[in-house]
């Protein structure tokens, strides 16, 4: 298979053709690829090539027992970095940081990676407690990521106690839920058609 292509055709472009409808697993997408003889891949080149196009977003896993299932990723799906991102672009530059720190912190419950904030938009000096070495090889240990590579030299970070916003989280997290499941709000913020969400 030179090239990445399947009788001149990009392997890419193939396999988003079979993921058109439902997720499909490895074993599936193996299968209809290889139904031609011009057109064989090997299993194991297979697998690399969805993971990396799952690491590129343009697939997203869904582990359905027994088996993980690929399925596209829609253009206007973002992932949680970028909601909260955009949320937050208002913010006050020199704080937004800290505060995009914090809200990922709260959501979840652990140090948060440099790869998932440079994901929400903020690169450069993190205002955190960075991680030692010994924490962070414990911590990749225990987090599995979709779609980010941590690596070993990733570096992690806790909120400064100096550095707490529970309003504003509270609030970003709220418009998120609200925009996605599209949950309609009166003027003080009270929840409407929280029953159609449930």
């Amino acid at each position: 298979m030179p090239n990445g292509s399947l009788r001149g055709i990009q392997l890419k472009d193939r396999i988003v053709d079979i993921l058109r409808g439902d997720g499909k697993s490895i074993s599936e997408i193996y299968k209809e690829i290889n139904m031609e003889d011009e057109t064989k891949i090997h299993r194991l080149a297979l697998t690399g090539y969805l993971w990396a196009m799952a690491d590129f977003n343009v697939l997203k896993e869904k582990y359905v027992k027994p088996s993980k299932l690929y399925f596209l990723l829609k253009k206007d799906e973002k992932s949680i970095y970028e909601l909260i991102g955009e949320q937050t672009v208002n913010e006050t530059p020199d704080k937004r940081g800290e505060e995009i720190l914090y809200i990922l912190y709260t959501l979840f419950d652990r140090p948060i990676f440099d790869i998932e904030l440079e994901r929400a938009g903020i690169t450069g000096n993190i205002k955190g407690k960075r991680l030692d070495k010994r924490e962070r090889k414990k911590l990749i240990g225990k987090v599995d990521i979709k779609g980010l590579k941590v690596t070993t030299d990733s570096d992690a970070y806790l909120p400064l106690p100096s550095a707490l916003y529970p309003a504003l989280a509270m609030k970003v997290l709220s418009n998120i839920i609200s925009e996605k499941y599209e949950v309609k709000r009166e003027k003080m913020g009270i929840q409407k058609e929280l029953d159609s969400v449930l």
